[in-house]
């Protein structure tokens, strides 16, 4: 009787581990906590039977037998061992380690190239969103079928920077009434203008998607992968296209220290989503056109780190000397054709000014540290948004880019609906300096009017000349007060009063000035002048 209720109790567990194993797809990786978690909750039943013969025999719990006892410990047994390996693995005893998790190289701020607006996302996610909802809403017979998917991965494709995912099955209904011809297309953003695309995969000459996040049975995109590969920890999947535009899952694999303590990406696992087809890719060997293989969260972990065991764990916590973190947000920027996280760096106290930044290759890990002391991304945003209060514009976060060597934030202001309405830039050492422009003016007009009034020169496009005053007026706009000339020939010049604080208010109609100039939008920005002798 005792035999048969451990063998009913093992049987009733194995089922419930067959059950679980299909439903929730754990790792068996005796490395993964998970897989102990998934292995501690399939054993119930057993544990039940263990427990059981006392109860049913009107005996005292201690009657249990030698077998009962033997299983009994191994389950408490083996929590108590998880608990201590992780313990032992952590970064308490092991800091230096965890600091190391990641080399930041040391780099100046020149090694980010000129900003190029052709590769500069400043499309945010929440901007994409909108945006394929729109798209996909323009196909009423996709609309009634299909949703669209909120991965919206950011990837380089094509020499720009997209936003890419898949369309999904609107229910269960419509999958059953979809499967057999796939999901017929996905969506690209072009995150550097907001052009939107449903791509129909016919017109590419491919099938449907048939496996994904939302598909059923083996047709599930988790499960086909976790049934070839029971063994690998998953860490994070992306929708992502190569450059034919073939969609793909793009899964990271991760091994861990102990028992789920400081994971390190291994590699990838790309299946092809279309047909399901799969190969795994080690880090080192990982094919070019793939841009997502070092998540976001783990690469600011690994920051994070690195900053706080600089001296050390008790450091990290008591004397935090020469201890820095990683502020609160993070964007993407695009480099050598590379997705690259950059985030600040500040202080351990968090305050409201950066000691630099940090860009992460997202392929390679590759990670450089600018050390170049500036304002806070939240604050900077609070700045842009200051200037158009009266508006009540919303900013995004800010992009980090290069004009003309300096360091500057690019945001994005969005009105209540979500849409762009204009686009400034803000100086990172001085963050109350801000430019703005209208979202027609377009990031070009932006940047001049930034370099104008920083006062940045761009000596390929000055121009040194004598000009005589025909007309002159007196303007302020946006708290600056700008002198207007026409010359004897109608040419049309501006200068910012802090070009010259001595020469420019004391100008008059008819006297000579020789001034350098260089070309903005329709009119010559005077960035020199002196008087004529």
């Amino acid at each position: 009787m005792k035999n048969k209720r451990i063998l009913y109790g093992l049987l009733s567990s194995l089922i419930l581990l067959a059950v679980m194993f299909y439903i929730f797809l754990p790792p068996l990786n005796p490395t993964s906590l998970g897989f102990w978690i998934y292995l501690w909750i399939g054993c119930i039943p057993l544990m039940i039977a263990c427990l059981a013969g006392a109860g049913v025999n009107k005996v005292k719990v201690g009657s249990v037998t030698k077998t009962d006892k033997i299983v009994l410990g191994i389950f408490s047994g083996s929590i108590a061992v998880v608990i201590v390996i992780m313990l032992a693995s952590s970064s308490i005893f092991h800091a230096q380690e965890y600091g190391n998790r990641i080399d930041l190289v040391e780099a100046p701020f020149e090694d980010i190239p000129e900003v190029d607006f052709t590769k500069t996302a400043i499309i945010d996610r929440d901007s994409t969103l909108v945006l394929g909802d729109r798209t996909l809403g323009q196909l009423p017979e996709l609309i009634s079928q299909f949703d669209v998917s909120e991965i919206y991965s950011q990837i380089s494709y094509q020499d720009t920077i997209v936003r890419v995912t898949p369309l999904d099955y609107n229910g269960m209904i419509k999958y059953f009434t979809n499967r057999s011809e796939g999901i017929p297309a996905y969506i690209i953003v072009n995150a550097t203008n907001g052009q939107s695309d449903l791509v129909k995969l016919e017109d590419l000459g491919l099938q449907g998607i048939r496996y994904t996040e939302n598909a059923m049975f083996f047709e599930d995109r988790d499960r086909r992968m976790r049934f070839a590969y029971p063994t690998e920890i998953f860490y994070e999947t992306n929708f992502e296209i190569d450059e034919e535009g073939v969609p793909y899952w793009i899964t990271s694999t991760v091994k861990y220290k102990g028992i789920n303590q400081k994971p390190t990406i291994t590699g990838v696992i790309a299946m092809n989503a279309i047909d399901g087809s799969m190969t795994k890719y080690e880090v080192g060997e990982i094919p070019e056109w793939i841009d997502r293989v070092y998540a976001s969260d783990l690469v600011i972990e690994q920051v994070n780190q690195a900053g706080a065991y600089v001296h050390g764990f008790w450091n990290s916590i008591f004397g935090q000397r020469d201890v820095f973190q990683t502020t609160e947000g993070y964007n993407y920027i695009v480099l050598n054709d590379d997705i690259w996280l950059y985030t600040g760096i500040t202080s351990a106290n968090a305050d409201e000014s950066n000691i630099g930044f940090v860009l992460i290759n997202q392929r390679t890990q590759e990670a450089k540290k600018i050390m170049s002391p500036g304002a806070e991304e939240f604050s900077a945003m609070s700045s842009a948004q200051g200037k158009v209060q009266h508006l009540g514009y919303t900013s995004t976060f800010p992009l980090l880019i290069n004009v003309s060597g300096r360091p500057t934030y690019l945001v994005s202001l969005k009105d209540n609906a979500g849409l762009v309405k204009m686009y400034a830039m803000i100086d990172c050492a001085d963050y109350q300096r801000v430019v703005t422009v209208n979202q027609e003016q377009g990031l070009e007009a932006l940047k001049r009017e930034y370099q104008a009034t920083m006062n940045i020169v761009d000596t390929d496009d000055l121009k040194k000349e004598l000009i005589t005053i025909s007309e002159l007026s007196v303007v302020n706009m946006d708290g600056y007060t700008y002198y207007f000339i026409k010359d004897e020939d109608g040419d049309i010049y501006r200068a910012n009063i802090t070009v010259s604080q001595t020469i420019l208010p004391f100008m008059k109609v008819d006297e000579q000035y020789q001034v350098v100039t260089r070309p903005q939008d329709d009119i010559l920005e005077i960035i020199e002048i002196e008087q004529a002798e």
